[in-house]
């Protein structure tokens, strides 16, 4: 079957995942969808009109990521603050200057840092508590650096409803 998507002429077989790196798809990120989707051409023309728009995706992710920033009373504001605190002050002096090059990391505040963030992986799935397909993005500042990755999953109608910090 073809992916029904503007973005890349991609290819696939119904009932098996994929799962594909930017060398094979083309993307500049990786790319997966669980094999239970892709037998599901309903699902998969949802997941071309999501990878269609996955920038504005990411963009949409940074927003809330910096809104729970700035809000202590966001249920993920801990998790996002950790996240940060852990990039800027944890990591070590070198580390920090490779992650956010050009810049004294030190002096950079955690809504300044999410501007560094870059997606690193899109997916979609079927969420176990709710039996809904979801779409997942990865955030990371440099996976070449760090596994620590700020992970967003969206519901169909492209709505954040979750936040974690994952390794």
């Amino acid at each position: 079957m073809k992916l029904n998507c503007k973005r890349i002429d991609f290819k696939y077989t119904p009932g098996e995942e994929i799962f594909t790196f930017p060398e094979e798809s083309g993307l500049p990120f990786l790319f997966d969808v669980e094999e239970e989707l892709t037998a599901d051409p309903a699902a998969m023309d949802v997941v071309g009109e999501m990878l269609d728009e996955v920038e504005k995706l990411a963009e949409k992710a940074k927003a809330a990521i910096k809104a729970a920033l700035a809000d202590e009373g966001d249920p993920y504001h801990d998790a996002v603050t950790f996240f940060m605190e852990f990039h800027r002050d944890d990591v070590g002096p070198d580390i920090a200057a490779e992650l956010f090059p050009e810049t004294d990391p030190s002096k950079r505040s955690f809504a300044e840092m999410v501007d560094f963030l870059k997606l690193k992986r899109f997916g979609s799935l079927v969420d176990s508590e709710t039996d809904q397909q979801v779409f997942i993005l990865d955030l990371s500042f440099n996976p070449e650096i760090t596994d620590e990755l700020m992970v967003l999953y969206f519901d169909m109608n492209k709505e954040i409803f979750c936040i974690t910090h994952e390794s």
